[in-house]
């Protein structure tokens, strides 16, 4: 349980900060993996989707729910790797905590920098988890 404890947090640290870059290729959201600015993570994981049933839901999955919500992620052929950004939140000034007016502007015109649950993979993620809780 401890380990699973432990790549639980890790799939939360990187969605909790939510800032993605979603226009890259698959090829360059593994390549990516090399830059200590940026975590990749496989989203078809059962940790990413404890993530999503916990913090969207207030619901602990079970095995079933986990594997069913991977399954399905595969299914619809959904972006399997993404990279977040992991010191800051970058539409946030790191020294003062507020918005940063020019992150605000374009965190949601989809062609760059976005947070993870306004893009379609995180919509899609959680329209998963969603049609398989009880």
């Amino acid at each position: 349980m401890a380990g699973s404890v432990f790549l639980v947090s890790t799939a939360g640290v990187a969605l909790a900060h939510e800032c993605m870059v979603i226009n890259r290729s698959q090829k360059g959201e593994q390549a990516v993996g090399n830059s200590p600015m940026w975590l990749s993570e496989n989203m078809a994981t059962h940790e990413s989707y404890e993530f999503v049933f916990v913090v969207v839901f207030g619901v602990t999955p079970t095995e079933e729910m986990l594997d069913q919500a991977v399954a399905s992620h595969i299914e619809q052929g959904l972006q399997e790797w993404a990279s977040f950004f992991q010191h800051h939140t970058l539409l946030t000034n790191p020294k003062t905590g507020e918005d940063n007016p020019g992150g605000a502007k374009h965190s949601a015109d989809l062609k760059g920098v976005e947070h993870w649950s306004d893009t379609d993979l995180g919509q899609a993620m959680i329209a998963i988890a969603a049609s398989l809780l009880p």
